[in-house]
């Protein structure tokens, strides 16, 4: 198997987005989609992202149920930066993305959402949203 593209270009990321954005770590998401990878999942050329630090999972007393209800297991990772801080990266790839994104990403606070494009040698992420504090009328 070979690994996944290094490049990554992240289009429409706003400034103050990209100043705390997991994603805009060098390695960090490719290194997300080569585990995909090896979890026997062939990767697809289109999918959505989102990224969430574990510790505002933490504070929250970890994943909400509708989160977990709405994700699969094998598409949701608990991976580290390159200084050990760790981050909850959930991938979906079912034609409702964008409804799946919008609800779970609005559960969790400081998360940023992605549509992901992979192509020849490089991996494309368009900025979706950045949600700073979640909805707390959610479950």
């Amino acid at each position: 198997m070979e690994p996944v593209a290094e490049q990554l270009e992240i289009e429409g990321i706003p400034p103050y987005v990209e100043s705390w954005s997991a994603a805009s770590i060098p390695g960090f998401i490719p290194t997300v989609l080569d585990r995909w990878r090896h979890n026997g999942s062939g990767l697809p050329t289109r999918f959505v992202m989102v990224v969430c630090p574990q510790v505002e999972v933490n504070a929250r007393g970890g994943l909400p149920d509708r989160v977990v209800e709405l994700t699969n297991p094998r598409l949701r990772f608990l991976h580290f930066t390159g200084c050990h801080k760790p981050y909850v990266v959930l991938l979906y790839t079912g034609d409702d993305a964008e409804e799946w994104r919008a609800e779970v990403q609005q559960l969790l606070s400081w998360s940023e959402g992605y549509q992901a494009e992979l192509t020849a040698g490089m991996t494309r992420l368009k900025f979706i949203e950045a949600i700073e504090e979640r909805d707390d009328d959610g479950a």
